[in-house]
């Protein structure tokens, strides 16, 4: 899980009863991606205003169709795309804004006006046959860390030798809690481990990286020396500040540092404090060109529940920490149980269930497993389908995750999947809820469109996660994918026995 907001898309109706809705999406894309209240309401205002343009005049008044909300994230500020396939549009047809001479008077042109007012740059874009699409810039007020230091401060540290590193001395350093206000130290110590190559971009921005600790989004622990210097970092990081578990990740240590043992030191003070904070679970991720990080998440007490194939690209390398990769780097996911609730029912596919099984056992959460009726499918399945996609273009890669089975859920998937496929989209990830009984029976269909087993994530958004995974034309050399452990080798075979590429 990446805590900065992705590129995500909204498919909504034709109708402005879903505004408020459209409206509380917007607000926390816009505040995750750092912009302030007073900038948030300009930005909203702005969207309510195109999104009424389009509802109202895009579309036949009994016409029932569909408009798309694309929120595209950028290093300097957020873009909203509002897309449809309505009625032409020209707008240089509408006229310039004058302000009226009398209160009555109605007067044309002044939604545009006020969405020029609240948001830096507006873009239309007539697709033809595809339609049309306006797009809402809005730039942040805020700096990046190369903005707070001179250039001789953001010195890259040098790539670690490939021999093997003698340990020298035992050397002073405690771990605590990182305060607030020590985001710029850690954004500077992050770019110069990894330059711009780190996924989690909020750690660029010292103010953004501030206020997600503040709002209980990040837990930060950090190492420093006797002096009270930060040499290293490790966080734990929520989807939301009420998530139930969050992502054990952003780990750096200054080269001098490595090999003293205070990355374990930091971990085990983060599962301490994230237990302290209520969450129930911690994930990782840990690469798999090599063992080392399985290792010691392992030894740390994380257990496999999943293995992502193509994850990261393969130019993809970390500055002064990992060479470049010969294929995209697979990912093992791993779980630290904090806390087993019970009594929670999860609806397995018939063809994974014993495996799905194995894997929770692993993992020490207790689970009842339920096959569903037909009817208790069918009673579910009913209405629009909830389909959201979420695109990653700095790893080429997107994740579809179905909230709702509706009727058309597997046509709706489908189509997502052509589209994504379409921009050459490399890897791509679906996320079903185990809780829904509609998983169970839909799962097998999802797989013949070529999605194929990843694993599952207790506790996610979306629920109790089954995670499928499709690779769009990208070759993938089982034999290069290191896995430390019985359970995540067992986990490795299974995938690649379902992997319908794999020959």
């Amino acid at each position: 899980m990446e805590n900065c907001p992705e590129t995500s898309c909204l498919t909504v109706p034709n109708n402005l009863s879903y505004l408020p809705a459209i409206i509380a999406y917007a607000e926390g894309m816009a505040s995750l991606t750092g912009f302030k209240k007073s900038e948030i309401q300009l930005i909203l205002l702005a969207l309510e205003e195109a999104v009424a343009n389009v509802v109202e005049h895009a579309f036949g008044a009994d016409e029932k169709a569909s408009y798309q909300l694309i929120f595209e994230p950028l290093s300097s500020g957020l873009k909203i795309i509002v897309k449809d396939k309505g009625i032409p549009f020209a707008p240089h047809s509408v006229p310039e804004y004058m302000m009226p001479t009398d209160m009555g008077d109605v007067v044309a042109g002044l939604g545009s006006f006020l969405m020029k007012k609240c948001v830096d740059e507006i873009v239309f874009h007539n697709l033809g046959r595809d339609g049309k699409e306006l797009h809402l810039i809005k730039y942040l007020s805020e700096k990046k860390i190369t903005a707070y230091h001179d250039a001789s401060d953001l010195t890259l540290f040098s790539k670690p030798s490939e021999e093997k590193t003698i340990v020298a001395e035992k050397m002073a350093y405690t771990v605590r809690l990182m305060e607030p206000s020590e985001s710029l130290e850690v954004s500077r110590l992050f770019y110069r481990a990894y330059g711009y190559s780190y996924g989690i971009d909020s750690i660029y921005y010292p103010d953004r990286f501030e206020r997600l600790h503040r709002n209980g989004s990040i837990i930060s622990v950090v190492t420093v020396t006797a002096e009270n210097k930060i040499v290293g970092h490790f966080a734990l990081v929520k989807e939301t500040p009420e998530s139930r578990i969050a992502e054990a990740a952003m780990a750096v240590v200054q080269p001098e540092f490595r090999g003293q043992g205070c990355q374990n030191e930091m971990m085990a003070r983060l599962l301490h404090e994230g237990c302290s904070a209520g969450l129930i679970g911690v994930f990782s991720k840990a690469v798999t060109n090599h063992i080392y990080a399985q290792k010691a998440g392992e030894k740390a007490g994380f257990r496999r529940t999943a293995i992502v194939v193509g994850l990261i690209p393969a130019d993809r390398s970390f500055k002064g920490i990992q060479s470049e990769l010969s294929q995209r780097e697979s990912v093992a996911y791993g779980y630290f149980t904090l806390s087993n609730p019970q009594g929670i029912t999860i609806y397995p596919p018939l063809h994974h269930y014993a495996f799905i099984q194995k894997i929770y056992r692993s993992i020490g959460l207790d689970r009842s497993f339920i096959e569903p009726t037909d009817e208790a499918v069918h009673s579910n399945a009913e209405g629009i389908s909830v389909i959201t996609t979420t695109m990653f273009p700095t790893y080429n890669r997107a994740v579809i995750e179905v909230g709702h089975y509706g009727e058309n859920a597997i046509s709706e998937v489908r189509a997502v999947l052509r589209d994504i496929c379409n921009k050459k989209i490399d890897q791509i990830m679906l996320y079903l809820n185990l809780g829904d009984p509609c998983t169970a029976e839909f799962c097998e269909k999802f797989e013949k469109l070529g999605f194929f087993f990843a694993g599952i994530l207790p506790f996610s958004h979306v629920g109790e996660a089954l995670i499928l995974q499709y690779l769009n034309n990208v070759p993938m050399d089982y034999s290069k994918i290191k896995v430390a452990s019985e359970s995540g080798q067992e986990i490795l075979n299974y995938l690649q026995e379902h992997d319908p590429n794999y020959v």
